[in-house]
């Protein structure tokens, strides 16, 4: 059984309810990257195990918008100091694009959940409190302040004072949420408070987006407010002592809810160089969700992060694509292969759930594939700048002499192969390699340098190019034919033509990319040195 079977398993064991909610979140106050992701499919995970089961689920996703710029991030212009304490909800957008900074963030994010294939409701936080949907739950942790305090000192090496309450006031002078609540009028229902930031006094009921709860208490009511379930979580809130210990007492015996299951996610980490460092959108530490399928389809990153079990923390090596693709696409060829079989083994049957849970739109048959390595470079030499895309018409000539059989790819492999040509040629260029094709005066010169036996191979070489069938296949096994006859090793001879032709030892697949290149242009090439 895959991972979220399990655990929606589990689930409906220990918790009987008519309706499961699963829960999801993140403050949208910078680039929302991969490792967010992973918590967002995680849930939809676990909500599509308890389809799987036959139970009502719905899956909510909680944009914390009203939570307070903290800092000054690395991405933003020097003007923005002034917002720092204020709701993200409440300051403009940097770019001038969006309603507001948590839009300008949050909006991406949501579009590229859409690709994913994941259907969610949308929550968000300045939203529910200026709707007084925390209303409630702000009256009942003023009245409870005491015990609030005493859970949370339970936890603290610096205990919180007796004076603290658990709210923080928008000062009505300055619109910041750095406040200290002076004192709490139960009768009135108003609180007292003096801003941090300006000094500004006043009296406010503390009621439709007025006033916030902090994270440690705003956590536990909304898990009462939303009737949540279950809920992933990074292991930084589910530590020792954190925010889900605090809110699982702060659950029962404040707000008399029974607190959700936890489902612990570790860390992603983008490969930089030779170090995995922790991706952080405060650090620019990031890879954006929005940017995933620039260089790949949204089956992939699905692929990614549903295929190891939560707790294992993912290393993101962006120049390992090609692999991590390969990995997809022979699960997608085991699919088609097993689906339609009987008395399936464990492990069939935990290679089509994992493609089911990978796939959002599934197709009715195994679309025609190219390897993505091999993309990258057809993409990049039939890509036409003037109108932005490639030319089909070549590719599929060098798909023809690269020996695959294109007469009758349908219009959806068509599609699909069009993306991934696209796709792949733009990871080249930014992550991978970008192919570029020495002149030839460069081709000569190195051609000079090369050892008397490589050189007397590619003339022979070229000799024997104009009498053989121009295809990948034929094309590998004559460079090694020629290679022999002459008692060059064959890894000379492969050495020797990436330098005539890239200007260093090594390259792609040798006869497919000389397939790939062309007859005229090969034997060119060969013959004039």
């Amino acid at each position: 059984m895959h991972w979220s079977d399990i655990i929606a398993e589990k689930l409906i064991n220990e918790r009987k309810e008519k309706k499961y909610i699963v829960a999801s979140g993140i403050t949208p106050s910078g680039h929302i990257h991969v490792g967010n992701a992973r918590e967002t499919l995680t849930a939809d995970a676990i909500y599509k195990g308890l389809i799987h089961k036959g139970v009502e689920a719905e899956l909510i996703f909680i944009a914390d918008t009203y939570d307070p710029l903290r800092k000054l991030y690395p991405f933003l212009p020097e003007e923005f100091k002034e917002y720092i304490g204020m709701p993200i909800s409440e300051i403009p957008c940097p770019e001038g694009c969006c309603k507001s900074y948590a839009d300008h963030f949050l909006n991406p994010y949501l579009e590229s959940l859409n690709d994913l294939g994941i259907e969610l409701t949308t929550y968000k936080a300045d939203e529910n409190y200026k709707k007084g949907l925390y209303d409630e739950k702000i009256k009942i942790a003023l009245e409870n302040k005491e015990k609030i305090r005493d859970i949370l000192n339970k936890f603290r090496s610096n205990p919180l004072l007796e004076d603290w309450f658990p709210i923080n006031v928008v000062c009505e002078n300055c619109g910041k949420l750095k406040t200290k609540v002076l004192n709490y009028d139960k009768e009135k229902e108003k609180v007292i408070y003096r801003c941090e930031f300006c000094g500004h006094e006043g009296e406010v009921k503390p009621y439709k987006g007025r006033a916030k709860l902090p994270w440690r208490v705003d956590w536990p009511a909304r898990w009462s407010i939303f009737n949540v379930s279950i809920e992933p979580m990074g292991k930084d809130h589910a530590a020792a002592g954190g925010s889900y210990d605090t809110g699982v007492l702060i659950a029962r015996e404040v707000y008399n809810y029974t607190p959700p299951k936890k489902v612990v996610y570790e860390w992603i980490q983008l490969k930089v160089g030779d170090k995995a460092v922790p991706m952080s959108s405060s650090k620019g530490v990031v890879f954006a969700v929005k940017d995933w399928t620039h260089i790949a389809h949204p089956e992939i990153l699905r692929f990614l992060l549903l295929r190891s079990k939560p707790t294992k923390h993912i290393d993101f090596d962006l120049k390992k694509i090609p692999d991590l693709v390969d990995e997809y696409d022979r699960l997608e060829d085991q699919f088609f292969k097993i689906k339609e079989k009987e008395n399936l083994s464990d492990d069939e049957k935990e290679k089509i759930r994992m493609y089911e849970l990978s796939t959002p739109k599934i197709p009715e048959k195994k679309p025609f594939v190219i390897p993505y390595r091999f993309c990258s470079i057809i993409g990049q030499l039939t890509y036409d700048e003037c109108k932005k895309d490639v030319d089909m018409n070549k590719v599929f000539e060098i798909l023809q002499r690269n020996n695959y059989v294109v007469e009758d790819i349908d219009e959806f492999s068509i599609k699909k192969l069009r993306d991934r040509l696209i796709m792949a040629r733009n990871w080249a260029l930014k992550y991978g390699e970008k192919l570029i094709i020495i002149d030839e005066e460069e081709a000569k010169k190195i051609y000079e340098n090369l050892k008397d036996k490589q050189k007397e191979w590619i003339k022979y070489f070229a000799e024997k190019l104009k009498s053989v069938n121009f295809d990948a296949l034929t094309l590998h096994e004559l460079i090694y034919q020629t290679a022999k006859e002459l008692g060059l090793n064959p890894r000379e001879a492969f050495q020797a033509s990436y330098m005539i032709l890239l200007g260093k030892k090594y390259g792609p697949k040798l006869g497919a990319f000389l397939a790939t290149l062309g007859k005229d242009f090969v034997i060119r090439r060969y013959s004039s040195l």
